[in-house]
Formats: C-alpha cells, structure tokens, sequence
C-alpha cells in the first residue's frame, strides 16, 4: 500500500498576493465595490485602504466592520482563522446589517479537522474551478483553493468557475 508523504506545514510562502483579476471577480460576484477591511495583511499587499496586519493580530480584533471584510490568511495555520470567521458571523450585530461578513480564500483542506469543524455546514463555500496564480508567482497555486463566505450567503456548496464572472461584463 501506499503512503502520501508527510503534510510540511508553513514551507510555502505565506505572504503571498491576491490576483486582481480574480478579486475583480469576487467583488463582482458579491455585488461589492471594494472590502471594508483586509484581514491579513501587509502594507504591500492589502486589498484596501483599511487592513490589519500580523502585528495587529487580527484573531483578537473585532470582525465587525459594517460591510464585507476580505481574509486570505496564512495557509499553514487555517484552523483559528475559520474558527474565528464562524464566531464573528454568529455575532448578534442589533441593528447593524452589515456586520459579521467576510469571504476569505483558503487551500481547500475538505479532509481537515478546521473544514469539518468550521466550514461544512457553516459558510457557503466555492470550490474555485481554475487556479490561481499569486502575484508575484509564474505558476498556479498547486492546490485546490476555496472561498469560504460567511454571513452573507446560506451554507452551502457549489463550483465556482471565476474566469467566467471575471471576464463578463
């Protein structure tokens, strides 16, 4: 029988870009013009004006930004962030109505504990059909990806072939 070699957490690199092109697509998808925050993010690849840093420690900051917060979280260590979207999205928000959203971008780990746990049955989730290319980077994302949105859509999922939104018009 054959074995799959041992998973090496935190190998890849961790600050990587998200395309435009596809965060066009998102936001088109989503009916946004832009993400209230960003967050996880540096100064040099924030999706927006406003973003939380390593340093700012997102996972102990409030999600609640009045509208659709953007995350595309360090892959190697998933499970607080998922765990921490679910949590935001069960907050009660009184009479705000865009608080507790946010969409974020993760390796597609449907085996793990963190996507059994916080995702399945939790956010909506697409599964990407097409790879992405991270800025900076020639090749593909050599995983499938998903994106998980909580708050704004029931649980759920679906494919989700972005190329086709991003070059709709």
């Amino acid at each position: 029988m054959r074995t799959m070699p041992p998973h090496r957490r935190g190998r890849s690199e961790q600050t990587v870009c998200t395309p435009p092109v596809f965060l066009t697509a998102v936001k088109r998808l989503l009916g946004l013009k832009e993400f209230s925050w960003d967050l996880a993010a540096s100064p040099e690849n924030a999706v927006c004006p406003w973003y939380y840093t390593e340093a700012d420690n997102a996972l102990t900051r409030s999600w609640q930004t009045n509208g659709v917060a953007w995350c595309n979280p360090p892959y190697a260590h998933l499970a607080p962030w998922v765990e921490k979207a679910y949590h935001e999205s069960r907050l009660d928000c009184e009479s705000r109505l865009d608080c507790g959203k946010s969409v974020m971008l993760v390796s597609a780990g449907v085996g793990t504990n963190w996507w059994r746990d916080w995702v399945d049955g939790k956010a909506h989730v697409l599964c990407l059909n097409g790879r992405l290319t991270f800025v900076g980077h020639t090749d593909a994302y050599p995983k499938d990806c998903a994106l998980l949105l909580w708050g704004l859509w029931p649980p759920g999922y679906r494919v989700w072939n972005w190329r086709v939104e991003c070059s709709s018009s």
